[in-house]
């Protein structure tokens, strides 16, 4: 199956949660610039340790209050609650698992905060001064603080040095729920760090996924089918 809409031959398809067009149906939801010699952080991807499962199909239906959004523009939070989308990405290396967990979680009335931005261009320095690089840390910084969750999906394939800093500063928060493959390279602090904590640990995308759905049933968000759209 792909995520993009049905086409005619040589058009494009269309984002199912923002209806923009996609390059050969591949779902690529950044409203980031390319620039010239810009890193595609949006590439796909090949899952060689067989990471993430299937896509369902059919997805669920798209709820009209349900937003996924990306840096640099400010999240829209239209739904009741929303989700940040920590974890690892590392300059495009990590499998796609943001674009396919907020396929998952649209039939909800919430606001997915993704850092995944699409291009990054290597030009920029990781300095506090550079005004790109600090637009990117400020906007996750902000979308952190108003999540409601907070999930990683630690890629066993990456280090994630930055995911394991954001997990180490929200750890205690109790809004964390982490999937950490056995095979990423510090699984065991990542485990011993949730059990002192209590927070909610799995090895699986599809157990992560659901983790997430139960959280939202317990702060009181559920799908309403009945308004839900189809994309």
């Amino acid at each position: 199956m792909t995520l993009g809409r049905d086409a005619k031959p040589g058009e494009p398809g269309k984002c199912l949660m923002c209806r923009r067009p996609l390059e050969n149906e591949d779902y690529k939801p950044s409203k980031a610039p390319r620039t010239a010699g810009a890193v595609d952080i949006d590439a796909t991807v090949v899952d060689e340790l067989g990471q993430l499962p299937p896509v369902s199909d059919p997805l669920p239906k798209r709820h009209p209050r349900f937003e996924h959004s990306l840096p640099p523009e400010d999240p829209r939070y239209n739904g009741d609650r929303s989700i940040f989308l920590a974890g690892s990405i590392e300059m495009g290396k990590a499998v796609q698992w943001q674009r396919q967990m907020a396929a998952e979680l649209q039939d909800l009335p919430v606001t997915v905060c993704d850092p995944r931005r699409g291009h990054w261009d290597p030009r920029v320095t990781q300095l506090a001064g550079d005004p790109a690089f600090k637009t990117q840390v400020v906007w996750e910084l902000s979308a952190l603080e108003k999540a409601d969750i907070i999930c990683f999906f630690l890629d066993a394939n990456t280090i994630s040095p930055v995911a394991m800093m954001e997990f180490g500063l929200w750890a205690s928060s109790g809004r964390v729920i982490v999937c950490c493959d056995s095979r990423f390279w510090r699984a065991g602090n990542v485990h011993l760090v949730c059990e002192r904590y209590n927070v909610p640990y799995v090895e699986k995308f599809d157990d992560l996924k659901d983790a997430i759905r139960e959280r939202f049933v317990e702060i009181g968000v559920k799908a309403e089918e009945d308004d839900a759209t189809t994309d």
